[in-house]
């Protein structure tokens, strides 16, 4: 796949799923979580939150410093690759927040345990579900709306982790400093202050650590500037329409999606049905 990859697609960047990393030293993680008790929380923290490879890599030779790590073979093991699969080496590359292949495969465990049926349409489910808003700022209730549930979730914890940063104002008055309220926690990124420049006027939105680039979402910096600014809303052009409760206006699947009545008057949606009939007239006429 690694050969075959840059030549097929060759404007496409390979990099490995994380997911199938960690679950391929998990026996020795595991080993290492029991033996040091701060261990999984720092190392997690290395993982998901660095700001760019410096801060990554001095981050990493810290850790192995201090518990006597660098000839540890899974870490090693891990290093040797870390540039494939650490978010901080392609973070300028978007990847609408597939940093592996574990939400596919989440997906397919839910239809095969058969808590939901694969006949069942998932995007009828999703945009019936309402949301609560955690603020009643004009931007919380504007994402409430449009996002699905899955990734107004993730907006809700990014409003409330907000109260743990300090914004400060520079002297251009759309750019702003966000850092952290208690820098001496863990690692050196706690200590940056972070750009982020917020102009509603201008309706221009950005921050330095790039997660927008990345993923398509606001990050918490960004989000902490809104709530600062009482932002109205989000920008159209910063809602990626993947996103939202109705990622396509009018999906493939949703053609043949005829409501009917079955037998016991209960409504179902028959797709099959709509698909044979159709199919059987090609083949009349064939």
């Amino acid at each position: 796949m690694a050969l075959a990859i840059p030549d097929a697609f060759r404007n496409t960047v390979h990099k490995l799923c994380r997911w199938h990393i960690m679950k391929k030293y998990k026996e020795h993680l595991a080993y290492l979580y029991n033996l040091h008790e701060d261990f999984k929380d720092e190392f997690t923290s290395i993982l998901n939150w660095p700001l760019m490879p410096i801060e990554f890599e001095a981050a990493w030779k810290g850790l192995m410093d201090k518990y006597n790590l660098h000839d540890d073979a899974t870490m090693v093991a891990m290093w040797n690759e870390h540039e494939r699969w650490i978010s901080a080496y392609f973070k300028e590359i978007f990847c609408a927040k597939m940093t592996s292949t574990q939400q596919s495969e989440s997906m397919n465990y839910v239809l095969k345990k058969n808590f939901v049926s694969e006949r069942q349409n998932l995007h009828r489910f999703v945009s019936q579900k309402e949301q609560n808003t955690l603020t009643f700022y004009g931007f919380d209730t504007q994402m409430a709306k449009l996002y699905s549930r899955a990734v107004y979730s993730e907006i809700r914890k990014m409003l409330k982790l907000r109260t743990l940063f300090t914004v400060t104002e520079t002297e251009e008055p759309t750019k702003y400093l966000v850092r952290y309220n208690k820098p001496q926690k863990l690692f050196a990124w706690f200590q940056h202050a972070f750009q982020v420049v917020a102009d509603s006027v201008g309706e221009i939105y950005g921050c330095e650590c790039k997660l927008w680039d990345h993923t398509g979402i606001f990050c918490l910096h960004v989000m902490c500037m809104m709530q600062t600014i009482k932002a109205a809303s989000v920008p159209e052009k910063y809602i990626l329409r993947r996103y939202t409760k109705r990622p396509n206006i009018q999906p493939t699947f949703n053609r043949n999606d005829l409501r009917t009545v079955a037998s016991n008057k209960a409504s179902q949606y028959c797709i099959e049905s709509a698909l044979l009939q159709l199919n059987m007239r090609v083949h009349r006429k064939a």
